[in-house]
């Protein structure tokens, strides 16, 4: 059985230093549109070797301080600063 590559794509390149912005584009369909894409917001900032840290907000609809503080930390977070790569999806 050979792997399928995956139908969720991104416009950001991990291993690219600096900081990106970009989507996750995951594949969608309902009954009024044959095909279509839910895009996910997400920034990566990356500066050499090191951990990859992971932040997720916006698991619970009524609970909006976590998609504001991972908005407000992708705008600030400056790849010198780092050490790794910090991934966030508001």
């Amino acid at each position: 059985m050979s792997a399928q590559p995956s139908p969720v794509t991104t416009t950001i390149d991990f291993e690219q230093e600096g900081k990106q912005r970009g989507y996750l584009r995951l594949p969608h369909s309902r009954n009024s549109s044959a095909w279509g894409s839910i895009l996910i917001p997400m920034t990566v900032v990356k500066n050499g070797s090191g951990p990859t840290v992971l932040f997720t907000g916006g698991l619970h609809g009524g609970e909006y301080e976590g998609v504001v503080s991972l908005m407000k930390l992708s705008r600030e977070l400056q790849p010198e600063t780092i050490q790794g790569r910090v991934i966030i999806i508001p």
